[in-house]
């Protein structure tokens, strides 16, 4: 028993003609008159008295019409949206992210998704890295931007997938009234005095792990002020001279240019990106696959910060 024969009835219940309801549906009369007789088989009973004068209701089709023709609209107009756009009306999305990725990548893919899929809601939520690692694993959110780990294996498990995006380069990140300014590029080995604002290890940051690895590399063990995960605040103790930091220049590009300076490194190929993360095993809506392959191709999602 389909949907559309229910249809049928309803408009032959409705209009207690078979030629009106046969114009009506665009069905051709004994066309319609067949499916009705395939349904009361169906059913085991007749729907409807049929003499060659006129069509009136049985009880049983009185009460089924009756029941089902004031919400038959509204599960046709469900029906059709559901099948067309392939969600649920007013679906929401929820997405965990980091700050920084939440600043790149937030703002474009709303465009998109509200030009796309304008009857879905984005819901999302700032967190760190490893916190939005574990709200995926719970299968809390839909999706998650995160700062690539640099041991993934360690992070992942075998129900979630990444897609990593474009790698920047570390740059060195001073007050506009540090000595250093003055400079376009450096090498790290002269920032060697100066103490730097840590990133917080909370199950190893990578962007932690990359500042030690740039400092050790350069030849010399940073000297830590303090440690913390909020870009902004980073951004303030450095525009106030007290301290330096190390980040990629797509986090860089987010900074106020007036007050810090933005410098190259010297013979350093140290590198960060970010990802998204998504559960694969979750039983992914349609619409999580459509906004992973909007990440993944289209060319706004991988452009440069410098």
């Amino acid at each position: 028993m389909s949907l559309q024969t229910i249809r049928y009835f309803i408009e032959v219940a409705k209009y207690l003609s078979f030629s009106e309801a046969s114009k009506s549906l665009h069905i051709s009369q004994p066309g319609l008159s067949q499916q009705i007789s395939e349904l009361e088989n169906k059913l085991g009973f007749k729907l409807l008295n049929r003499t060659t004068r006129k069509v009136t209701l049985t009880e049983e089709g009185s009460y089924i019409f009756n029941k089902l023709a004031s919400s038959f609209d509204e599960i046709e107009k469900t029906v059709d949206f559901m099948s067309s756009r392939k969600m649920i009306p007013k679906a929401q999305i929820k997405i965990a992210t980091v700050p920084s990725a939440a600043s790149i990548f937030i703002p474009k893919l709303l465009i998109k998704v509200s030009a796309n899929f304008p009857d879905v809601d984005l819901y999302t939520h700032e967190t760190s890295s490893a916190k939005a690692i574990e709200l995926m694993k719970k299968n809390n959110f839909h999706l998650a931007f995160i700062r690539t780990p640099i041991y993934k294996e360690e992070y992942l498990t075998t129900n979630l997938s990444l897609f990593e995006f474009k790698k920047y380069p570390l740059r060195l990140i001073v007050s506009k009234d540090h000595p250093l300014a003055k400079k376009d590029s450096i090498d790290l080995y002269e920032a060697r005095n100066d103490t730097f604002i840590h990133y917080s290890d909370e199950q190893t940051n990578p962007l932690q792990f990359l500042l030690e690895k740039a400092c050790l590399t350069a030849g010399f063990s940073p000297k830590k002020l303090c440690t913390g995960s909020a870009l902004l605040s980073i951004s303030n103790l450095v525009a106030n001279n007290l301290g330096v930091s190390l980040m990629p220049s797509d986090m860089a590009g987010l900074l106020e240019s007036n007050k810090l300076k933005t410098i190259k490194l010297h013979n350093m190929e140290l590198y960060s990106s970010s990802s998204v993360l998504w559960n694969k095993d979750s039983n992914s809506p349609f619409l999580t696959e459509q906004i992973l392959e909007i990440l993944k191709t289209d060319p706004i999602f991988q452009a440069f910060i410098p």
